[in-house]
């Protein structure tokens, strides 16, 4: 399976909700980085982070604290990606994801996840309206 495919799926699961989303910006950026956090730690894929590997659930507990620390400096889930959960704050070296023999970028992954979140975001949005 492929990456996009697997994030696709796991996306489509965890957006799974009938309650109304959030309007409001920050809201949304909350609600988006939870996701993408939650979508990480149901990856199963392994993290490395400065040339260490961690499990999916150990790389969402990190980017959480990320996220505690300076979510407030943060006015989108774009911006999460870019500036905190795609590479290290100490050493600027990239953090790298392996799922089922691929590895690329955290950063390309989350991409691709918040690319998923938002379509399938939009389509529950169109559905909550129309129906």
């Amino acid at each position: 399976m492929t990456v996009k495919r697997f994030v696709a799926t796991l996306v489509i699961r965890l957006t799974h909700t009938e309650e109304p989303l959030p309007c409001k910006a920050a809201d949304t950026t909350e609600h988006e980085v939870r996701l993408l956090i939650d979508a990480i730690a149901a990856s199963h894929c392994d993290f490395n982070r400065n040339g260490r590997q961690h499990t999916a659930e150990e790389a969402a507990a990190h980017l959480e604290l990320k996220y505690a620390r300076a979510g407030k400096h943060i006015d989108s889930a774009d911006e999460f990606i870019t500036q905190l959960a795609s590479s290290s704050s100490f050493t600027g070296k990239p953090y790298l994801m392996s799922c089922e023999g691929d590895t690329l970028p955290a950063g390309e992954w989350m991409i691709d996840a918040l690319e998923q979140i938002r379509v399938h975001t939009q389509s529950l949005d169109e559905s909550t309206v129309s129906g």
